[in-house]
Formats: structure tokens, C-alpha cells, sequence
């Protein structure tokens, strides 16, 4: 591109920590129009049109932007960021940030006239210039810190060289046979079609012609499930576990269909409940097995960020003598504790069955993706005391070799309902957390945990308001606990979309940058009551609730294709492959970006985790929210709290 007239200025090209580039990059711009595109910011990307931007400039410093491709323009200010969709303009100023595509090709806009002097700067260039100031800052205190990489929670823009977490779901696809392998989030209504990329909805879970579906649930909203799942009414055979008090269940009852049975678990010990969230539909190919985060309620699945694992397995051949596997066997334990009454169900074509635990052993798991997690109320000792809780997820990471950059690597809890704790059990928490070892034999070593957790700025500000706090149901006595400062983090997710989608999923992982060593999705909150805590110089394991949760490691690659729905894949599991450990797949977040050159034999997992890795720990001014004070600052809604709430539809 050639540029002729009066030189007023440059675009100047930054990286991702907004500090100055190759300075012979630089692009220079004349009075008057400069058409900006593939050619003079050289590079290949195809999402950079070759007449991608218009910068109409005048020699007083001001330009004009106008978008001329068909990919969006991200203006970084110090007011924040505005997105520019094709054919719009904006107002450019010197020292404004420019991404040509959002979080990628940026440059800033530096005005060269007479007029414009340091001493001149409007209230914009000191906010944009202070902002790169602290972000630098900020990087740099901590690299010290935590090891080298920060996301810049305020910009949305990755200060990770390798990594780049801008709108990252938009290319999150997965296919089919390797939807087991990872987690999909829930569609949330208001957001923007890129923030909903292979997300679900219940109706996408819920399909097909079913036999016979078990519910597992605390909240269970009859009056809005039927109608967003009019599937649900012609299944012959529905079982539902349910935490629900006297009211809503005698209105349950009063709705439910003829055919549906309802059961509450028993609840041994005090203050416990049936919080496990779970779908198992059984077909005639065999049965769907979804464990998420999402009561049956309406915000559950329209308003929140959620998460859902689902896999489907085949009916065994019942001629074989196929011995059960560790998923099997952890299915079968926890759904024992259910103790729900055994009944009879004819499939058509298939025969008639007793309806209890040992059912679900007519099913061939030895494909799962995934390791099950779950928590009883009891106490657990003995050989039970490692089959529950954080007790056997860390008789689960003992097992399993890490690679050994995860070696003293960080841990971040993150949920929506914190439970009363002390210095204590979270020390005993993260020593389960951080079981382990490396390929030499020598144990990871302790990791350092962060908990996401939303501030009050963040509730009010959310798609819900502070309606979206009674969620969030955590009291000031509990949040307000002085150890527990040195672990708060922000709940940022630009890369997701959901910065105002306030989390109702629970999720548990070990990190290093953007690789992930494990992660736990489950219906488990940090709380004693969920995890459990031990007693008796550590021979007695105690919970209260039940849970049930699904975790993700490095795995070798089976067969993936089947499908309870679908034509096609293969009726019986295929053999599982070598047992090589360079063949194991490798976990990363979103905003992963490869920087090898393919000399790895893993194959690349990506789970949708919806907050940025590492997180960001509170500043001075963030607030932990707590669900019993009184805000008195109007949210989106123009409400107040607290005020009354509609969860049920009736």
C-alpha cells in the first residue's frame, strides 16, 4: 500500500502485553484516507481482508475508523473495549488501541502533528495511556508472583505470550467422537451467538426414543421441565431423585405424570441434602449417562454459566462375561446409597427388567471418558473411607502419572455456595487436590489454591442483577472469614462471553499456564458437607450430602463413536489402544494456543472451562459476595437487595 500526501502519524504494532513491537512494522499514515489491510500489516490470516479498515486522518491528530471487511474491529480505550461490526465508524484518538481481529494484530494509533504534546493529553489518552502503564506494571509484578503468566481481567486481553482467551469459545467445535472427552457449557439467553458455540440445551440432552430416564437433582421445577422437554412426557418409565422439601413435593406429586416416581434419598445426618445433578436415559441401543451442574429449573438452564458431560454406552452382550470396570463399579456403589424401591419395567423388544442398582450393570462401560466422583452422607471408614469425597479423588490422582511441569503447579476451586470452613480442612482439601506424581516416581507436591468467586460488582452487574446472588447463597459469616483473603479471585471470562452469566457450575482442576493436569465438574460446592472432612486422627471420613462428579485426565484414545441416538458407530466397545504413555491426551483450557511444531504424539482436549486461567486474585476495592447484606445500589434490573426472588414457574 502506498500512502502519499502529509505524514500525521503511525499505527504501531504491540504485543499482547501491549508493549511496542518491531518498530519497522510500523505503518505509516498520510492525511486523509489509509486503507489498512492484509498487505501492509503483512501477515496471511484470511480474517484480515486486504481492505480491512479506513483511517481518514487530518493533521490535528483526530481519525476516522471505518470497518470495511467482514470481521468485527476491537477500539481498546480507556474506557474499556467497543467492538465494531462492518461498515461502522468510530472516533479514533491518539494513543487508542486498535485489534484488527478481537485480541489479535494490535496497534495503536499514534498521532504526529505540532498540536499534539504529553502535556496535552485529553482525559482518553491519559486513561489509555495509564492503562497500558498498569498493565505492564501489573504483568510484571506477576510474573514474580505466579510464574510468568497473567490475564489482563480488565482489557480481556491475554498477557500470555502463548496464550489468547479473546471470544476463544468461538472456535471451540468439537466432534462427536470426542464429546466424551470433554464438558460443554450451557446456552445462556441474552448472550451473543459466539458465546453460545457448542453449547446445550436441555432438549439437546433429553431425545430420542427413550425407555426409561432417571432425574437426579436438588431442585426440581415440574411446572417448566414438561414443557422445555416434551420428550420427558412420553417416556413409559421416569425415576426422580429429588432434594425437595414438603411444599414443593406435594405439588410434585399433585403434577407429576401417572408413570413418574418420585424418591428423596435418605438424609442420615443432619443439614445434608440430594444434591447430585445427573440424566441417565436408557434407549434400546443402550444408555446416556449426563452429570451437570444445573438444577430443573428455568434460570438454571437460560441464565447461568453451567456445565454438562454426557456419554452414551451400549448394552452389553448379555452372553459375555464381561467383567464391570472402575466406572461400573463407582456407578453402581453410589446409586446402592440411593436406596430407592425396586420395581419392574418392560422394554419393548428387549424384555422386562427389575429397576435397581444392578441394573445399571447391563451396560458396557469400558470406554468411560471420565473417572466418577461422588460423595454419600455417612461415615466412612475402612475400605469405604477412599470411596467417597475428597478422600477418593485423592485415591484416584494417587494413581496417575502427571507430567512434570504440573509439579507444585496451583490449584483453583471454583463454585457457588461456600460452606462454613476453617485453615484446617482447606490444608486437608488441598493435600487431596494435590495427590499425584511425576514419571519419576516423586510426588507433584503441594499446590497453592485461588478460589473464583464472584465480587458484588460482578452480581449486580450480571445478566440477573442481584437476583442472580440467591444462586450465589453464601452468608457474610462465612465469606467474611480473615483466612480466607489470600485466596479470592475474580470471576473473569471474556474468552467464554459469560463475565455476566454468574456461575452455578462447580469445577476443581490443577494448572500450569493453560494446560490443565486434571479438572473435576461436579454438583459439589466447597464445603465440608460435600467433600467431607475427617475425623478420628484421619480414620473416619464424614459427609452429609450427596454429589456426584465427573473427572477429566490424560487418557489414552478409545473408541468414542457411539451413540444412543445416532446411526452409525459401533455397537461394542472397540480393544482400547497401546498402553503408551506419549499416546495419552493432553487437557488444556480455551485460550490454549499451540506453539509446538507437531512433535508431540498427544492429542489436544480442550475443556470449555468458562473462567480465565490463572485468575486473577482481588484488588483492594473487589467485595466477595455474600447473599445476606443489604445493597442498596440499584443493579441492571433497577432493584435493590434483597427482594424476593421466582424460582418455580407456579
Amino acid at each position: 500500500m502506498f500512502f502519499s500526501g502529509k505524514k500525521v502519524g503511525y499505527l504501531v504494532p504491540l504485543d499482547k502485553n501491549l508493549e511496542e513491537g518491531n518498530s519497522e512494522l510500523k505503518i505509516p499514515l498520510s492525511q486523509g484516507p489509509n486503507i489498512i489491510g492484509r498487505s501492509n500489516v503483512l501477515v496471511s490470516d484470511k480474517r484480515i481482508s486486504r481492505k480491512h479498515i479506513t483511517l481518514t486522518t487530518s493533521t490535528d491528530g483526530s481519525a476516522k475508523l471505518l470497518v470495511e471487511g467482514a470481521n468485527p474491529v476491537v477500539i481498546n480505550s480507556g474506557d474499556g473495549r467497543k467492538k465494531l461490526g462492518p461498515r461502522e465508524s468510530v472516533i479514533l484518538r491518539d494513543g487508542e488501541v486498535i485489534e484488527l481481529i478481537p485480541g489479535h494484530y494490535l496497534f495503536k494509533y499514534a498521532a504526529h502533528c505540532p498540536n499534539t504534546r504529553p502535556d496535552s493529553e485529553d482525559l482518553g489518552q491519559k486513561r489509555v495511556r495509564k492503562l497500558v502503564d498498569d498493565t505492564i506494571s501489573e504483568r510484571k509484578a506477576k510474573r514474580v508472583e505466579m510464574g510468568g503468566t497473567l490475564e489482563n481481567q480488565q482489557t480481556g486481553i491475554s498477557q500470555s505470550k502463548k496464550d489468547n482467551s479473546v471470544e476463544a469459545i468461538r472456535n471451540f467445535h468439537v466432534p462427536d467422537d470426542k464429546l466424551p472427552m470433554t464438558f460443554r457449557l450451557l446456552s445462556v439467553k441474552g448472550l451473543p451467538p459466539w458465546a453460545n458455540t457448542s453449547c446445550v440445551r436441555i432438549s439437546d440432552v433429553i431425545q430420542g426414543d427413550i425407555l426409561f430416564a432417571v432425574l437426579s437433582n436438588y431442585m426440581v421445577d415440574i411446572d417448566w421441565l414438561i414443557p422445555a422437554c416434551p420428550t420427558l412426557a412420553k417416556v413409559p418409565h421416569v425415576l426422580v431423585f429429588h432434594g425437595e422439601g414438603d411444599g414443593t413435593l406435594d405439588h410434585m406429586k399433585r403434577k407429576k405424570p401417572a408413570n413418574w416416581i418420585l424418591h428423596k434419598p435418605p438424609l442420615p445426618i443432619s443439614f445434608g441434602t440430594h444434591h447430585s445433578k445427573a440424566i441417565f436415559l436408557v434407549y434400546p441401543r443402550g444408555i446416556r449417562i449426563v452429570v451437570h451442574t444445573a438444577n430443573l429449573i428455568y434460570v438454571d438452564w437460560n441464565n447461568k454459566s453451567q456445565g454438562l458431560w454426557m456419554q452414551d454406552f451400549p448394552w452389553k452382550d448379555q452372553n459375555s462375561s464381561t467383567r464391570g470396570c472402575a466406572f461400573e463399579d463407582d456407578l453402581v456403589d453410589y446409586l446402592s446409597a440411593l436406596k430407592w424401591p425396586e420395581f419392574p419395567a418392560n422394554f419393548p423388544a428387549l424384555g422386562n427388567f427389575n429397576i435397581n442398582p444392578s441394573f445399571f450393570r447391563k451396560f458396557d462401560y469400558s470406554n468411560a471418558a471420565v473417572r466418577l466422583i461422588a460423595s454419600v452422607p455417612g461415615y466412612h471408614t475402612g475400605r469405604h473411607l477412599k470411596k467417597w469425597g475428597h478422600m477418593k479423588l485423592r485415591y484416584v490422582l494417587q494413581e496417575c502419572v502427571f507430567d512434570k511441569e504440573f509439579k507444585r503447579s496451583p490449584l483453583v476451586y471454583q463454585f457457588s455456595s461456600l460452606g462454613s470452613l476453617d485453615e484446617k480442612w482447606m490444608a486437608e482439601f488441598a493435600a487431596s487436590l494435590s495427590s499425584g506424581s511425576s514419571a519419576d516416581k516423586t510426588p507433584l507436591g503441594l499446590g497453592e489454591p485461588l478460589i473464583v468467586w464472584p465480587t458484588v460488582e460482578d452480581v449486580r452487574c450480571s445478566l440477573e442483577g442481584y437476583a442472580a446472588g440467591n444462586a450465589i447463597p453464601s452468608p457474610l459469616k462465612n465469606v467474611e472469614k480473615g483466612f480466607l483473603r489470600k485466596y479470592w479471585a475474580k470471576w473473569k471470562s471474556y474468552h467464554s462471553g459469560r463475565c455476566h452469566a454468574m456461575p452455578h457450575i462447580k469445577t476443581f482442576a490443577r494448572y500450569n499456564g493453560q494446560k490443565l493436569a486434571w479438572l473435576v465438574l461436579t454438583s459439589s460446592n466447597l464445603s465440608k458437607a460435600a467433600w467431607g472432612a475427617l475425623q478420628k486422627n484421619n480414620s473416619q471420613l464424614m459427609i452429609r450430602s450427596y454429589e456426584l462428579g465427573v473427572l477429566f485426565l490424560p487418557q489414552k484414545r478409545p473408541d468414542y463413536s457411539f451413540s444412543c441416538t445416532k446411526s452409525g458407530g459401533s455397537a461394542q466397545n472397540k480393544s482400547r489402544p497401546s498402553e503408551n504413555l506419549e499416546e495419552k491426551t493432553e487437557l488444556v483450557t480455551l485460550a490454549w494456543q499451540e506453539n509446538r511444531k507437531g512433535e508431540s504424539l498427544s492429542e489436544v482436549i480442550q475443556l470449555p472451562l468458562p473462567y480465565e486461567l490463572p485468575p486473577q486474585p482481588y484488588g483492594p476495592q473487589d467485595v466477595p459476595w455474600s447473599w445476606d447484606r443489604r445493597y442498596t445500589q440499584k443493579d441492571v434490573q433497577g432493584a435493590v437487595w434483597p427482594r424476593q426472588v421466582q424460582l418455580y414457574a407456579s
